[in-house]
């Protein structure tokens, strides 16, 4: 008897975990701390960066694939504007991310209520350029790729945690190339509907 029981426990264990990438499964939204090391690349050679922080919010759908396979598409929007490197030495130079957003797709694995996820995503802004001759405003655009960690605190709300390295291609303002990149970290809360 005492066999039959562990069997029967053991199975429903086991079709539990099965059906552990449906635990994520659907609509989401959340909202984020990012914290970013942003640098600009001016006329190829000088590096500098920032440090600053921002909030985003986020949308997404995820799909389950198989027994611990999701695969999610989503949106990120910053609610804020990041440093993105400046020079104090002649000619000055400053640069902030305004408008940033992403485009993004996220393989993950789940465990439980734990999912370990890739991303890849296309990032854009609006570079607004200050320089000792004037003010200008750049659309830049790469591709944003990174790694995270999502878990359910309860059936609906999640935590999350990520760092994602962005590669924004160059653009030539006002004769001196600029192109910013760098590393940002994001914690957020979130609700699966």
């Amino acid at each position: 008897m005492f066999k039959k029981i562990l069997f029967v426990c053991g199975m429903a264990c086991a079709l539990l975990a099965n059906a552990q990438s449906s635990n994520f499964e659907g609509a989401s939204i959340a909202l984020n701390l990012n914290s970013a090391t942003l640098a600009s690349k001016i006329a190829g050679t000088v590096a500098v960066g920032e440090s600053s922080t921002n909030g985003s919010i986020q949308g997404a759908y995820s799909f389950a694939l198989s027994d611990n396979g999701l695969f999610s598409v989503g949106a990120t929007y910053a609610l804020g504007d990041l440093k993105a490197g400046s020079i104090s030495t002649s000619p000055k130079f400053t640069i902030k991310a305004k408008n940033l957003y992403t485009i993004y797709a996220e393989p993950a694995f789940v465990n439980g209520n734990t999912a370990f996820y890739g991303k890849l995503a296309y990032i854009a802004t609006k570079g607004a350029l200050t320089t000792s001759t004037g003010n200008y405003n750049q659309n830049f655009s790469g591709t944003g790729y990174g790694v995270g960690i999502r878990t359910l605190v309860d059936k609906n709300l999640y935590l999350q945690v990520e760092f994602m390295n962005s590669d924004f291609r160059s653009k030539t303002v006002n004769g001196t190339t600029v192109e910013p990149d760098g590393t940002i970290g994001t914690v957020g809360i979130g609700y699966k509907f």
